[in-house]
């Protein structure tokens, strides 16, 4: 056991410094930067220069102490920033999947009319294609691209919006999809479930949850660069590429994220049902998952 502690402290350490440390480094790096150059001196790389000769040769390099307390100093910014990184982190993820409450109904509603617009186009369209394949007469133009009208569709949602933002529904519907399928409250279901898991299963899932946090982290570094632009205004631009590139790469990983959690459910529900005392033969339906919903819930 002292072994494998020690090789997961190892593991944890290379962990922060590689998604924490260094990128607060480089934090502390810029922002020393941009409080010496400010918006008058943007790029004035020859002054950056002739600081940086100033830290390295001046008397502050000369004496242990000054050079030690520096070290101190940089080492202790970087940690800071780490940890906004992480609170931002935090925040971040609970914009992308939380309701947002009052605050946030505008914006669903908003999204809901938007997704009942363009799923009323698919339908029509999928109706006026049948009609038309139907009918011996084909000659009266192209047939209506539905699979395009149905990307349109999930570019807003993949089911009926119920939160402020397209990760949250990502979220969402596949305890949708599993409710609708199985009957079974994913919520209640999902720790049973994991606990269940063998580790060959539960790999790809903490992978793909890493995946997702390191993106709402990304936004998270991204601010803090917001913040610093406005001592100097390219690191708001270097903010603003970090917050996009953070915001895509979320949506993506929680698309895998969310059909990784929908397989589990699918392959593992029968396991699930066994180990509580409600043991299925054949096809898991949807009366099995409302008894099991209700056996979790400690529904009586």
């Amino acid at each position: 056991m002292n072994a494998v502690i020690a090789s997961l402290g190892g593991k944890l350490a290379e962990r922060w410094l590689a998604a924490l440390a260094l990128p607060g480094l480089v934090f502390v790096a810029i922002a020393a930067a941009a409080v010496r150059l400010g918006h008058a001196h943007w790029w004035d790389l020859p002054l950056l220069g002739q600081e940086v000769d100033r830290l390295a040769l001046g008397p502050p390099a000369r004496s242990t102490g000054s050079a030690l307390l520096i070290v101190l100093g940089v080492v202790l910014g970087s940690v800071v920033a780490a940890l906004a990184a992480q609170s931002l982190e935090r925040l971040v993820l609970a914009l992308w999947t939380q309701d947002w409450g009052r605050a946030g109904e505008a914006l669903t509603r908003r999204r809901r009319r938007l997704w009942n617009a363009a799923m009323d186009r698919y339908e029509n369209a999928l109706r006026d294609k049948a009609r038309r394949l139907r009918s011996a007469d084909h000659t009266t133009g192209p047939l209506p691209d539905t699979q395009a009208l149905a990307r349109a569709c999930d570019r807003i949602a993949v089911t009926e919006p119920d939160r402020p933002t397209w990760i949250g529904d990502r979220m969402l519907a596949t305890a949708v999809r599993v409710r609708a399928c199985y009957g079974l409250d994913l919520a209640a279901a999902w720790p049973r479930l994991w606990l269940l898991l063998p580790e060959e299963t539960r790999g790809p899932l903490a992978l793909a949850q890493a995946d997702f946090a390191a993106a709402a982290r990304r936004v998270g570094w991204g601010l803090l660069y917001l913040a610093l632009g406005l001592l100097w205004w390219p690191a708001a631009l270097v903010g603003l590429g970090l917050c996009v590139a953070g915001w895509r790469r979320g949506r993506g990983t929680v698309s895998v994220l969310a059909d990784l959690v929908e397989a589990v459910v699918d392959l593992h529900v029968r396991t699930l049902a066994a180990a509580l005392g409600h043991p299925t033969d054949g096809t898991f339906g949807t009366t099995d998952g409302q008894a099991l919903t209700v056996l979790l819930r400690k529904d009586r």
